[in-house]
């Protein structure tokens, strides 16, 4: 017989509940958000006792001297601290992709800091107010704007607060806990560059971008500066203090008052204040206070009621949407090599006369290669507003010499990064002493029984079995802009052959276009015989010249040569690889490619972040279902 439960206890959801567990727990609940008012209580009548009885009238007397001048510059300083305050939400706006420019979500922002200081409760009243100026918003879009704002607002004050700390002439935090926090800094933007996606309260979180992290940096510098000069420029007349002990004393008083949640950070802001100047005297400090009070918390808040009573319209596009590429358009393009598109997602940009195909990394916008129509320099400021948008840096990947040029005289940096391997397969003969390599590499591939044919439909399971073998043997296949074996990718793609008494040996892929043949993927089992990758490379000449086409890519190789010192010496330092070696048999000619961006520390950014794409790839590519089965065709080209 089951027991007999109390009248009092209910139950809700399958579990048992009782109502009294939740009046007990009330008490504490209240003592948690009262703590923050008993903080505020304890700080103010700490600091009042500090103070004295007699000192509110002098601080009076002394708001009285503040000259004009000390105003006016206090309110420009807290103008421009503002300004900073605003450019958090701009980076969040862009980061979550709201839709919203930079006007609407800087002014939302400031507004929002200034109420939430003054009233207190800041994140309620951030994103309510946030909610009333974007109308294009949801509460709940709002709230997490407000919180996003929140965190990395904190992340930035660490970092200034560390940074500072340890060149300050106060010691405000210990140097051990100001080495650790910008420790922690530097790994959050570690993190964030290697793998910005990270599981936090089992909810998938996206780190900022690395250039969105420093920028916040630099905002919370700017934005706690010109505070600190606000309050610096308002202290009484003949009360000696430099910025530079004052910056980091303000810094600590800040984070007290940020921490303890007290309403406008009344209390643990004065006595932090307080405590670390002692040498001043307590009035005038005081003094000092009261009118920055008066000039970065009321003068902005009551501007920020005023602003409040127009919110701003739903946001409306007005930049080229990235669209998705055609076949017909990467047939059209001048480079064959485009067609990795298909694999890594690029989608294409229009600027002007040209259009672009740009892909996206954790850390960048990146313009592959040359434009698929019309003139590089042309769509670098479309290229430049895609990757602000996304707070990435912009870089033009793999660009030839012409586009180059060109860009180089839009202003954009250019660095010589590789040599793409290029012939003419209507004139190329393996004739001559410098093709004798060659030509014993498919006569061993010949004498062992060695056959290849082009390919009308793609035997998916021998492939995939080969693909697997040379991946074992010669590590993970690179990705980005370099393709990875997919039956629906190699679909478009001109594939042969190579067979040894019947059984598939290896395959060699050409991205296609009506200019050239770009070579992508190459694979061969372990049981080879030599030379065959020679007689299927050899093979894909034949047909094209057969086919009438005047150019060949053998893909790119590192600048041996390079008149750039870095890229070169590295070429020279680690010596020619095998691929090089392979490539140089076929005698190609070199053509220099670049890289282009709008700074030399943006490029360093975006190319490191392009290396660690291509070795670490979105293993997500899309399958068919006829992958399963043992034939799949292949599209003539």
């Amino acid at each position: 017989m089951p027991p007999a439960y109390p009248a009092r206890l209910r139950f809700g959801g399958g579990c048992m509940h009782n109502p009294t567990i939740g009046w007990r727990r009330r008490p504490w609940r209240f003592a948690r958000a009262a703590l923050p008012l008993f903080i505020g209580a304890a700080c103010i009548w700490l600091v009042q006792r500090q103070l004295g009885a007699g000192a509110l009238p002098e601080i009076g007397s002394a708001l009285t001297r503040l000259s004009v001048g000390q105003w006016a510059a206090a309110a420009l300083a807290t103008a421009v601290s503002f300004w900073a305050v605003g450019q958090y939400d701009v980076l969040i706006h862009r980061h979550l992709a709201t839709g919203y420019g930079a006007r609407p979500a800087g002014i939302a922002g400031s507004a929002s800091i200034a109420l939430g200081q003054l009233l207190g409760m800041g994140i309620i009243v951030g994103g309510l107010a946030r909610w009333r100026m974007l109308p294009g918003l949801s509460p709940t879009q709002a709230m997490r704007v407000t919180l996003t704002v929140t965190a990395w607002f904190f992340f930035g004050l660490v970092g200034v607060f560390a940074l500072v700390s340890l060149v300050s002439p106060v010691a405000v935090l210990p140097g051990p806990v100001a080495l650790f926090l910008l420790g922690s800094v530097l790994l959050v933007i570690m993190r964030a560059f290697l793998n910005p996606r990270l599981t936090l309260f089992r909810k998938q979180v996206e780190l900022l971008p690395v250039p969105a992290l420093l920028m916040f940096l630099i905002f919370a510098l700017i934005d706690t500066l010109c505070a600190a000069v606000a309050l610096w420029v308002l202290m009484p007349p003949g009360m000696e203090i430099s910025l530079a002990v004052l910056f980091p004393v303000y810094l600590g008083a800040l984070t007290a008052a940020l921490v303890t949640g007290t309403p406008g950070g009344v209390g643990p802001f004065e006595l932090t204040l307080l405590v670390f100047l002692p040498a001043w005297p307590e009035a005038e400090v005081m003094t000092g206070i009261v009118a920055f009070r008066l000039i970065y918390y009321a003068l902005p808040g009551v501007i920020a009621m005023a602003v409040l009573c127009r919110p701003f319209g739903t946001p409306s596009s007005r930049h080229a949407p990235l669209t998705a590429i055609t076949d017909e358009a990467l047939r059209a393009a001048p480079r064959a090599e485009l067609g990795v598109s298909r694999q890594n997602g690029a989608r294409a940009l229009a600027g002007s006369n040209a259009v672009i195909a740009v892909a996206t990394t954790p850390q960048a916008k990146v313009a592959l290669f040359d434009p698929l129509r019309g003139h590089a320099n042309a769509a670098v400021p479309a290229l430049l507003a895609e990757a602000r948008r996304g707070n990435r840096a912009a870089l033009i990947y793999k660009a030839s010499a012409r586009h180059a040029a060109r860009c180089r005289r839009a202003g954009l940096k250019a660095l010589h990064i590789c040599d793409e391997m290029v012939l003419n397969p209507a004139t190329f003969t393996t004739e001559g002493a410098s093709f004798r390599q060659l030509r014993r590499k498919l006569r061993q591939a010949v004498k062992a029984g060695v056959t290849v044919q082009q390919a009308t439909t793609l035997p998916v399971r021998q492939m995939r079995a080969i693909d697997r073998e040379w991946q074992a043997a010669c590590g993970a296949a690179h990705g980005f802009s370099m393709g990875t074996f997919c039956p629906r990718y190699l679909r478009h793609q001109q594939v042969f052959l190579a067979y040894h008494q019947d059984d598939l040996v290896g395959f060699v892929s050409f991205s296609v276009s009506n200019h050239e043949l770009c070579l992508d993927l190459m694979r061969t089992g372990a049981d080879a015989p030599d030379g065959t990758m020679y007689l299927l490379v050899q093979a894909a000449i034949a047909r094209a010249a057969q086919d009438g086409r005047r150019r060949m890519s053998l893909a790119a190789l590192p600048p041996y040569r390079s008149p750039n010192a870095l890229t070169g010496w590295a070429a020279r330092r680690f010596g020619r690889s095998g691929l090089d070696r392979f490539k140089s048999c076929f005698a190609p000619r070199r053509e220099p490619l670049y890289a282009l961006a709008p700074s030399w520390p943006g490029m360093m950014l975006a190319l490191a972040d392009v290396a660690r794409a291509v070795r670490r790839p979105d293993t997500n590519c899309v399958h068919i279902d006829d992958e399963d089965y043992e034939f799949a065709p292949i599209r003539q080209t």
